[in-house]
Order: structure tokens, then sequence, then C-alpha cells
């Protein structure tokens, strides 16, 4: 029987397709507004799998647009009572459930002093949409399954349509070879059953990615972690060297994303001193279907996404609610 998250999966590329199709004509439109008011700088809201989607974009609109982005930590608001500074700034905030009340309340103080703001969400009648100036709808669907896919790889690619609005523009033949590059990495992307046997073995492990990927590995944590229990904690080579790497060896794998990009090369750097320890090492998205480095991480996801639903059936968990775990969480 086919699972929700299986689906899911398989229905990124179309998913891209629509959203592309809906989206690039309004580049201008979008890029007028996130420079209204005179804004200069974003500041990126977002929780969970989304959370891991703005960090793409954290590193993408300054490489692409150089437009400085600030990560936000809605904690100081809601729990400190301390609202951010926004003046010179738009506001951009992702939830594909539009329901978690500190993004809301961060969008809700941004329009309160006047600022722009636009929220990319997978429901437009949602708290978060009904809060904002502007609302991209991923238009993904319903997303039943826990885990977050169609809707994650559907954040970053507004998020690089966003980045297109912000730059002069350019990259929109780029963007329109994505739905194909998705579909070939969740039909083509291979290793898959043996990473699953290295990790079967293993209740913790780290993910290491840099960069632009440094997104994929925070989500490809994520999705192995809450689809199968083993405990993956992400981190860039230079963190993961300042210390952490004590922890890895012979019963703690590797998961190294790796797909063409020029952040890689250090993280392959990594490398050896990982096998000296005796870590397993899985290479993440290295054979990745052909797409420019700035679009990496709507691809290189992919074979976390398999790699956690594989390792899953293998522990026999229902990967579509695993773990106890609700879809949407609300936190303040």
């Amino acid at each position: 029987m086919t699972t929700h998250l299986e689906r899911e999966i398989r229905e990124q590329p179309d998913v891209a397709a629509r959203l592309l199709d809906r989206l690039l004509p309004q580049v201008a439109d979008l890029r007028a507004h996130l420079t209204s008011r005179g804004a200069e700088q974003v500041y990126l809201v977002a929780r969970g799998s989304s959370d891991n989607a703005a960090r793409y974009a954290q590193y993408l609109w300054p490489v692409r647009a150089g437009v400085t982005v600030t990560l936000a930590t809605p904690s100081l608001a809601t729990v400190y009572g301390v609202p951010p500074d926004l003046r010179r700034q738009a506001v951009v905030a992702v939830s594909q459930s539009g329901r978690s009340p500190d993004v809301v309340a961060v969008v809700e103080q941004a329009r309160d002093a006047g600022r722009p703001t636009l929220a990319v969400t997978n429901d437009p009648a949602s708290p978060l949409a009904e809060a904002a100036d502007v609302v991209v709808d991923l238009g993904a669907g319903a997303e039943r399954s826990v885990a977050a896919t169609k809707t994650y790889t559907s954040s970053l690619l507004a998020l690089a349509v966003l980045g297109v609005a912000l730059g002069d523009a350019a990259g929109g033949d780029d963007l329109r070879k994505v739905p194909d590059a998705l579909a070939a990495a969740v039909t083509g992307t291979t290793g898959t059953e043996e990473s699953a046997a290295v990790l079967q073995r293993a209740d913790r492990a780290v993910a290491v990615g840099r960069g632009l990927n440094l997104a994929t590995a925070h989500e490809t944590a994520l999705k192995v972690t809450e689809l199968t229990g083993t405990l993956v904690v992400p981190w860039s080579p230079a963190d993961l060297m300042h210390g952490p790497v004590a922890a890895v060896g012979p019963h703690v794998p590797a998961l190294l994303v790796v797909p063409d990009e020029p952040a890689t090369a250090s993280v392959l750097d990594a490398e050896p001193e990982l096998r000296r320890r005796g870590a397993p090492v899985v290479l993440l998205g290295r054979d990745g279907p052909e797409l420019p480095g700035w679009l990496s991480p709507v691809t290189a996801i992919v074979p976390g996404q398999l790699l956690a639903w594989r390792l899953a059936e293998l522990r026999g968990v229902d990967v579509d609610h695993p773990g106890d775990l609700s879809k949407v969480t609300l936190t303040r």
C-alpha cells in the first residue's frame, strides 16, 4: 500500500512545476514589494523544516542579490518581550501550515510597524497569511505525512524565486530546470539501500553540510531523526571539527551533503578525519542531477528523504505517523 510519505515525495516535481508557473510571472511585483517603504534588508522568520528552508535563503540572497539577511529569533519577542528593530527591513515568514503563533506574532509586529511583510505558506487562509501583506501560496496540496517533503522543496523553490526577485531578475531559465531535476533525483538516486543499512546499526549520527547546503544537512538530520528515532545532529564542517568530532566513531556514522557547488570542498575535506576515527561515511547528493549550484539544495535533500524513508521501513515505523508526532507544532 502506498503511504502518504511515498506519494508526497513523488509529487515534488509536479508541485515545483506548478509553483514556477504561478510565481515566475510575479517576479517584478515581488521585488517591488520587498524593496518598498525603504526596505534594504530582509528579516526571515520560520520554525521546523521551514526554518531549514530559511537557512538556504540566509545564504542564497546575499550571494545572488547582495541583500543582508537576518534569521529571526522569535523568542526575543514572544518570551522576553523585546521586539526586533525592523527599520529598513522587509519581513519574510516561512511556515507550511501558517499556524505557528511565534512566527505569526513577528509578522503582526512588522505589519503594525509599517514594514513590508510576505508569507510563504501552503495555507493561504492561515493566520500567517492573514497577517501578511503578500502571500506566496506553495500550492502543494494537503501534506498528510508528518514528515514535510513536498512543502520543504517547494519552500526552497519559492525562496529561490524571491532571491531572483531581490537580485537582477536573472535565473528564470535555471529555475525552469528544477522540476525535471527533482524528477531525476526522486527516481534516479542510488545507494539508498546501502546507506540505510549503515544507519540501521546506529542510534546517533551527524549530518555535515556547508553554505547553501547547511540547510540540507539540517533538514536531512530532521527527516532521519523524526522518521526513525536515530538522533542525527547537523553541523558545518568547521563547527564539527571544533570539538564535536570527538563523538564520531565506528558507531556514529557521518552523512556528508556533497552536491556540486563551491562549499562542498570543505565538507569533503572532513572525510579523511572522519574515516580515521572509524566512522562509516555516507555521501549524499554527489551524483545528483545537473543543476546550477545555487539551486542544488532543492534536489540535494531528496537522497536524505529517501534514506529516512527506507530506514524507517527497515525499523517497522509507520512513516506517516512516526514517534507519536503531530503534523503541526504550535510554538510560542
